[in-house]
């Protein structure tokens, strides 16, 4: 491997290489309290082929976004997880009228629409931690610009 492919990887943010020990440890959070935020829905860590939780910069961003949140906005867990639902992720992954019927996240939840149990076709077979509404829509400081630039538009 060359130079060029180790910067490559290394400027990469949204590549998991933190282990959730060091991610507890970068943030300043108890390895249960990242946990209880997966099963909450509010990260996606992906997983080895062992099941070891593994953490990128765009998700230690994310839980230090939620750590902010909540000790200095005044937000709890639901709030939170509501405010990641108002992504309108069916225009961000162009859903058809007939993929948004058959969806949770347009239709009525009040979660992100990761967590949601009822996806459209168009997610269904999609790792949702790869996907740019987890990674680009949803973090703290693009959830109001993109809403804003949205709204501009409409």
């Amino acid at each position: 491997m060359n130079a060029s492919n180790i910067q490559d990887k290394l400027a990469d943010k949204t590549r998991p290489v933190f282990t959730i020990g060091v991610a507890s440890d970068l943030i300043g959070m108890s390895v249960h309290t990242l946990r209880m935020y997966e099963n909450e829905g509010l990260i996606l860590p992906r997983r080895t082929e062992t099941q070891r939780r593994l953490y990128s910069q765009v998700d230690i961003e994310r839980l230090q976004c939620i750590r902010n949140m909540i000790e200095n906005r005044g937000f709890n867990l639901a709030g939170i997880k509501a405010m990641m639902s108002m992504a309108p992720c069916w225009e961000i992954k162009g859903c058809s009228d007939s993929d948004r019927a058959q969806c949770d996240a347009y239709d009525h939840a009040l979660e992100p629409c990761w967590v949601v149990k009822t996806k459209a076709t168009i997610c269904s077979e999609e790792d949702c931690s790869e996907c740019p509404v987890y990674h680009e829509v949803t973090t703290c400081h693009n959830m109001k610009s993109f809403l804003k630039e949205h709204w501009k538009n409409v």
